[in-house]
């Protein structure tokens, strides 16, 4: 979800204003996304590890966003259909945070899922994965997929990775779960990606032929 920032640059208003609409965004196309496609996981990547060393202010800025986006979700009293999952180290938050995170857990009933990564870094998730397994008993670990390791396990990879605001790089995200993910590129900020936007990426993403190596 890249461009929140320029974007509060273009439109002449605060950071603050940037990072919310952003998060209005995420809700608005999570649910045309689960209401007119079959698809049971989004996946947003709203604050990697190497974010936590931008400015205090920034990262404050951050936090108070993410305080009214759970009040609002855990307000609607069931206008959000699908479940919200956060992915990724929450030691940085404050209790009061981490209190309505947990709360939001136990709401989860619904048969979709946005995951929020925050403070998720794909190397890292890969670094962990890998010290965890190889502390399993020997004859266990054969018995074990590698997978069921990482902060991912138990959800499939995505299909699509869609990178808003004009880099064409992946930005430490999920980079063991994307093999066979198709990549689109998009020069549109997070906050002004539309659903027309994504109409057009599905299109294009049902219309290629995926082979998957073979």
């Amino acid at each position: 979800m890249d461009g929140n920032n320029r974007w509060s640059k273009n439109n002449q208003c605060t950071k603050y204003d940037g990072y919310k609409e952003g998060a209005n965004t995420l809700l608005k196309l999570s649910r045309y996304i689960f209401s007119y496609t079959d698809t049971k996981y989004i996946s947003a990547f709203a604050l990697s590890k190497n974010n936590l060393s931008r400015s205090k202010n920034l990262i404050s800025t951050l936090k108070k966003i993410l305080y009214e986006f759970l009040n609002k979700v855990l307000n609607e009293n069931g206008a959000i259909n699908f479940n919200i999952k956060f992915i990724g180290d929450r030691n940085f938050l404050n209790s009061s945070i981490n209190n309505k995170i947990d709360k939001l857990k136990i709401k989860n009933k619904y048969d979709k899922t946005l995951c929020i990564f925050i403070n998720y870094s794909g190397k890292y998730d890969i670094e962990q994965a890998a010290i965890k397994f190889r502390e399993q008993d020997n004859n266990k670990s054969r018995l074990l997929k590698f997978n069921k390791f990482l902060l991912t396990a138990g959800l499939p990879d995505p299909d699509i990775l869609i990178r808003t605001g004009g880099f064409k790089r992946l930005s430490d995200f999920l980079i063991y779960q994307i093999i066979f993910t198709e990549l689109f590129f998009t020069k549109k900020l997070w906050p002004d990606l539309s659903k027309n936007d994504l109409k057009k990426i599905i299109n294009k993403f049902h219309a290629l032929e995926r082979k998957f190596g073979q």
